[in-house]
């Protein structure tokens, strides 16, 4: 009997849910809290989780009966992969399928609609409306063509958004720690320090692992053209976050939009300094990790791990 666990049905597509149904003995879709997922996912042999579900070795330890783990993530650290392997739990990702990828464009189109918001004071300027003021002059903003874009990372995100702000009549510059491939419209800087002197807008798009961690902190911001915007809809822990905290009230930064917090699952928004400064200012735009929220990239990625699962447990069972 296949036994598989979703702690957080609202966070999945509808498909999956139905397929998931019809093709294992039991699918169990139930919104649960941490704790209680760490008591019950040791009695399921898959689990179908997102960000906001970590899954530590409790889970794993020996006597449980959980052999893989389903995450339509390209981002990992919600689990403690070394004890996935020690322990033989499968982890199904998505940082691997490059075909698929390819396909899904909802982070990259999030990150050019968070700078146009930024630019442009889209949300100040639908507030003032919905609060009765019709004040056209008090939201003038920033044409994005002209612009220097510097993107950390070039990457499939950084390409996607590359091409997209080319389109807009940016002038697009990348950094790139693995020395990839550019095409024209890109001019290539050597270094990270050269690439933030220059950019009006400076957007992340690397992974986060021991090298990216905290690449961007108090020395980088210091070096950042003043006045300019920083997109984050990468990885928190990319930037240093106090650092960039007072850089933005400083005014070193003109603004920012992020879609990731520390944190983010674990404190409560009226604790998170962040969010608290976003309240009193109209320089920071924050969104609650929706980067990969739309109903196309869930639907694809869910269905990915899902088929993938299936494969193997059929392969397994005629092993």
């Amino acid at each position: 009997m296949t036994r598989l666990l979703c702690p957080a049905p609202a966070s999945f597509s509808r498909r999956v849910m139905v397929e998931a149904g019809r093709r294992l003995d039991e699918a169990r879709f139930v919104a649960m809290t941490q704790r209680s997922f760490d008591r019950e996912a040791p009695g399921f042999d898959a689990v179908l989780v997102r960000f906001q579900t970590s899954l530590g070795e409790s889970v794993m330890r020996s006597g449980s009966r959980l052999r893989a783990i389903l995450s339509p993530t390209t981002g990992l650290d919600h689990i403690d992969l070394e004890a996935a392997r020690r322990h033989g739990v499968k982890v199904f990702h998505l940082r691997d399928q490059k075909k698929l990828l390819a396909s899904v464009s909802a982070t990259a189109e999030l990150t050019i609609a968070l700078m146009l918001a930024l630019m442009r004071k889209l949300p100040q300027a639908a507030g003032s409306v919905l609060g009765d003021r019709w004040q056209t002059a008090n939201f003038r903003g920033a044409e994005a063509a002209g612009k220097v874009l510097g993107i950390v990372g070039y990457g499939r995100l950084g390409r996607k958004v590359a091409r997209t702000a080319h389109a807009l009549g940016m002038k697009v510059h990348a950094y790139d720690i693995r020395r990839a491939a550019m095409p024209a419209f890109v001019t290539r800087c050597r270094t990270l320090p050269a690439l933030l002197r220059k950019a009006d807008v400076v957007s992340i798009h690397v992974p986060l692992n021991d090298e990216t961690r905290g690449m961007i902190g108090r020395s980088e911001l210091r070096r950042i053209k003043p006045g300019a915007l920083l997109l984050n809809t990468a990885r928190a822990a990319i930037v240093d976050q106090r650092a960039f905290l007072d850089a933005l009230k400083s005014g070193q930064l003109g603004g920012a939009a992020v879609d990731v917090l520390e944190g983010e699952h674990t404190i409560g928004s009226a604790k998170h300094p962040l969010i608290a400064y976003a309240r009193s200012h109209n320089n920071l735009l924050i969104t609650p990790h929706i980067g990969g929220a739309t109903e196309e990239s869930i639907e694809k990625t869910d269905m990915n791990v899902l088929q993938r699962y299936l494969n193997w447990i059929g392969r397994n069972s005629h092993a």
